[in-house]
């Protein structure tokens, strides 16, 4: 018989999944609109380690939405 000590490596990305979920769930309950939603995906995009996915997705969500980054504070504003 064969035992298994730790989880699997298919158990541990069903626990990122889930845990992936609940944030997108905490973020959805805000009653946040779809350009927020891309301008978090955006930001998320440039935190990640692999900067070639980093770019590609950045670059992507820019694309679709031109105005994502703009944010209306200017230095010197009051």
């Amino acid at each position: 018989m064969i035992e298994l000590y730790g989880k699997s490596n298919a158990d541990k990305l069903v626990e990122e999944n889930l845990v992936a979920r609940k944030i997108v769930k905490e973020i959805a309950d805000f009653g946040i609109s779809d350009r927020q939603r891309c301008l978090i995906m955006y930001y998320l995009s440039l935190e990640l380690e692999d900067i070639e996915k980093s770019q590609i997705i950045s670059l992507f969500l820019k694309d679709c939405i031109p105005d994502l980054t703009i944010t209306g504070i200017y230095e010197g504003a009051s």
